[in-house]
C-alpha cells in the first residue's frame, strides 16, 4: 500500500476519533470528508477481462472482453453454438459439404486445423457393352439351280409359266437337261397354250435364273468384345475440420464450437471410418462418402452363333434350243443368277449348262450371347453424420 493512502488512513482514524469523543455533546456538528480511492489493478488477464478491453476469444473458456459472458454466452460468439460432445470411437468436429463437384467451396475460416477429407458418393457406372460377333460362313453348299420360262416379257404378267427340273451338283462345263418347254416356231400369241409338251407349241416369251441358296454350314463365334464407360461420380463430399480447441458458455455437457454456414450442412457433423450406423443422439443425418472405386464390370465369354443365312452361290448359265434333252448344241441365251432375259421367235429351252459355277458367298450368321457382368461401387467407405 502507497505511503500517500497510509497517511489518509491515519487522517481519517483521527477524524473519526474526534467525531467518537464529542458525538454525546453535538452529533450534529460530526461531518465526514469525501474520500476516493484510485488504487490500480493488478495487471494480468484478469486485469484485462475487468477492463474490457480484450476481444472475446470464443474457444478458451474466459470472458475476454469483460461483459460477463463467457464464449457460447456471449453475443460477439453469433459464429459458435453449443454441441454435444463427440461420441466414443468417432472424431469431430467437421463442417461438410456435400454437393455437387463443380461447387466445391474450399474449407472456410475456423475450419482449417487440418487436412481436409475428399470423398464422392453418387456413382454412375452404367454395365459394360458386350458385343459378340460371328466369323464368315464355312462348309455351305449350293443349292439347286432354278430356272423359269414364262408367256410375258420380263418384269410383266405372265398367263403361263414353267419351272424346269431343279438340278443340283452341278459340275463346271456338264450338259443337264432331262426336260424342257418345247415352244415351236410360231408366233407368240396372247392366250397360247399352257401344256409344255412338244405337241402343244407354248408360248416362250421371257427366262430368268432365280438365285441359287446357299445351304448348310455354320459360323465359329469370335471372342466377346467390352466397352466400359469410366465411372463418374455425381457428388462431392469435403469436410474441414475444426479446432480441437472448444469453449464454454453452454449447458452441462455441451461445448462450444465453430458454426458451419452454407453451402455447409448446418450443423457440425462427426466422422468414423467405413460405413456406419449414425450414434444415438444429436448426430442422425448419415452421409458416407468413397475414396475408391471397386470395379468388377465385365462380360461374359458366352457368345454363339446361329445357322447361317443370306448366302448366295453367284452362276452363269447358257440354255440352249436343242429339242434333244440332254443336249447343248445350239445356245440360245447366257445369264446370271438372279437376271431374266426375254426371248424370241418362241424358241424351245431344252439343254442348259453351268459355264462358272460358283462358291457360296455372303453366308452371315446371328451372334448372341455376350452378357454383361460385375458392378462398379464405392470402396474405402467413411461415415459422416451431422446434426439436423
Amino acid at each position: 500500500m502507497s505511503s500517500f493512502l497510509v497517511g489518509r488512513r491515519a487522517h481519517l482514524a483521527a477524524w473519526l476519533g474526534l467525531c467518537a469523543s464529542g458525538a454525546l455533546a453535538a452529533p450534529a456538528a460530526c461531518l465526514y470528508p469525501e474520500y476516493t480511492f484510485d488504487e490500480p489493478e493488478p495487471s494480468g488477464s484478469a486485469g484485462s477481462s475487468a477492463s474490457g478491453d480484450g476481444a472475446e476469444d470464443c474457444a478458451n473458456g474466459a470472458d475476454d472482453d469483460g461483459d460477463g459472458l463467457v464464449d457460447c454466452a456471449d453475443p460477439a460468439c453469433g459464429d459458435f453454438v453449443c454441441t454435444t460432445a463427440v461420441p466414443e470411437g468417432w472424431s469431430g468436429y467437421f463442417a461438410l459439404f456435400d454437393g455437387e463437384p463443380a461447387m466445391d467451396p474450399g474449407c472456410p475460416a475456423g475450419f482449417t486445423a487440418g487436412p481436409p477429407f475428399v470423398g464422392n458418393r453418387g456413382l454412375s457406372a452404367p454395365p459394360a457393352a458386350c458385343a459378340c460377333s460371328c466369323g464368315p460362313a464355312q462348309g455351305q453348299e449350293c443349292g439347286p439351280l432354278k430356272i423359269s420360262v414364262s408367256d410375258s416379257p420380263c418384269g410383266a404378267s405372265w398367263e403361263c409359266a414353267w419351272d424346269l427340273k431343279p438340278i443340283s451338283g452341278w459340275k463346271a462345263g456338264e450338259c443337264a437337261g432331262p426336260d424342257g418347254v418345247f415352244g415351236g416356231g410360231v408366233a407368240c400369241e396372247p392366250g397360247g397354250a399352257c401344256d409344255a409338251t412338244p405337241e402343244a407349241h407354248p408360248c416362250v416369251a421371257s427366262v430368268t435364273v432365280e438365285v441359287i441358296a446357299a445351304t448348310g454350314g455354320s459360323c465359329a463365334p469370335g471372342p466377346v468384345q467390352m466397352q466400359r464407360q469410366d465411372p463418374t461420380w455425381t457428388r462431392l463430399g469435403r469436410a474441414c475440420v475444426a479446432a480441437e480447441r472448444t469453449g464454454e458458455g453452454c449447458n452441462l455437457g455441451r461445448v462450444c464450437a465453430p458454426r458451419p454456414a452454407a453451402p455447409f450442412e448446418d450443423g457440425l457433423c462427426i466422422a468414423k471410418e467405413g460405413d456406419n450406423a449414425c450414434p444415438p443422439g444429436a448426430y442422425t443425418e448419415k452421409h458416407v462418402f468413397f475414396t475408391g472405386i471397386e470395379d468388377t464390370r465385365s462380360c461374359d465369354d458366352d457368345c454363339a452363333c446361329g445357322e447361317p443365312s443370306s448366302g448366295t452361290c453367284p452362276t452363269m448359265v447358257t440354255l440352249y434350243s436343242d429339242t434333244q434333252t440332254n443336249t447343248c448344241e445350239t445356245p440360245l441365251v447366257a445369264l446370271s443368277t438372279g437376271e431374266c432375259e426375254d426371248l424370241t421367235g418362241n424358241p424351245s429351252i431344252v439343254g442348259r449348262m453351268a459355264m462358272s459355277p460358283g462358291t457360296p458367298t455372303g453366308g452371315a450368321c446371328i451372334p448372341s450371347g455376350g452378357t454383361a457382368a460385375g458392378a462398379a461401387r464405392g470402396a474405402s467407405p467413411r461415415t459422416f453424420c451431422c446434426q439436423g
